[in-house]
């Protein structure tokens, strides 16, 4: 007889102290041995052959309901065998096999995270587990569990994205990203936090978020039309009205800039057209542009309107390679 076979005989020999029941149970549903304590097990089971008396039933019934197994329809077969045996020897054994198979049958399965990710000229639209729809802008990656099985719906973000989150008030909608953690639960917002951007924002559509600038004591409880601007370079954010046309031009194929800069601008240009652009031009990087582009307009006529607006701008393109100098 192996140690586990000894160990498990020994248990149901005699009445148990409550706090060694504790600990044999938590020994019995570890994974460790387990087709050697299964084997031991059902040999207790089919050893034990004492006739029931009119408590088997009752007693049946009592373990069952306090372990939350009425439901519990593949063990029917084992009513009819407890009908047979009497509950002052058989009921610990069958509350341990029973405790053992489900705790086998029910381990929690891990999530697979799944990633999305938008080339450059392109947008994607998906729906996550939660029937939460995410619509992905060009350059972006989404990482997303295939189902949320935590206390929070957390999705990880690089890039710019708008979510229509499906409400569920008892499990939170998280979007991390580098810089940003924005909570909400049941409402619309979109979070543009690229990694080589200067500034990363959150704007509310509809409903309310949360947003707190990790790394920092920093927390913003959004209104719509309301947003949070995060400066990388300085550490510094600030909270401010927004203008949904412009934070939202994006799913309609255009780009709004609103007081700008060129690298700002120019970053932008090389994730709608696919392109590299070099920047040479020092003489005007700290100048703030306002300008719109429109869907449909391509990428020279875009850098053209931009030497209209531009004292000195100057542009060749090579290829997927723009010279700005």
């Amino acid at each position: 007889m192996s140690k586990i076979e000894q160990i498990i005989e020994n248990y149901f020999g005699a009445e148990q102290p409550e706090n060694l029941q504790h600990d044999f149970f938590l020994w019995l549903t570890q994974p460790s041995a387990a087709i050697e304590k299964e084997r031991a097990l059902f040999a207790i089971w089919d050893q034990t052959n004492i006739q029931a008396d009119e408590t088997t039933v009752k007693s049946w019934r009592r373990h069952t309901k306090r372990l939350g197994w009425r439901r519990l329809q593949t063990w029917q077969v084992v009513v009819l065998r407890v009908a047979s045996i009497a509950a002052a020897i058989l009921i610990p054994v069958i509350t341990a096999v029973m405790a053992y198979r489900y705790v086998q049958t029910h381990q929690p399965i891990e999530p697979t995270f799944l990633e999305c990710q938008v080339s450059n000229g392109e947008t994607h639209q998906l729906m996550l587990p939660d029937s939460s729809q995410v619509t992905l802008n060009s350059g972006t990656t989404l990482i997303y569990p295939d189902r949320f099985a935590t206390k929070t719906r957390t999705v990880y973000l690089s890039g710019e994205a708008k979510f229509v989150v499906a409400k569920n008030p008892e499990k939170p909608f998280v979007v991390q990203s580098k810089d940003m953690d924005i909570m909400a639960l049941g409402t619309t917002f979109n979070v543009s936090a690229y990694s080589d951007a200067t500034l990363v924002s959150t704007t509310l559509v509809s409903g309310r978020v949360k947003v707190n600038i990790r790394n920092t004591d920093m927390t913003y409880d959004l209104a719509p039309k309301q947003q949070v601007v995060y400066n990388r370079e300085t550490n510094t954010s600030e909270q401010t009205a927004a203008r949904l046309d412009y934070a939202l031009a994006w799913e309609n194929g255009n780009m709004v800039f609103q007081s700008a800069s060129l690298q700002t601008i120019v970053k932008r240009l090389e994730r709608r057209f696919g392109v590299t652009i070099y920047l040479n031009v020092k003489h005007i990087h700290d100048e703030k542009l306002t300008v719109k582009f429109m869907e449909g307009e391509s990428l020279e006529e875009a850098l053209y309107t931009l030497k209209q607006i531009i004292k000195g701008f100057h542009y060749r393109i090579q290829g997927d390679k723009i010279y700005i100098y």
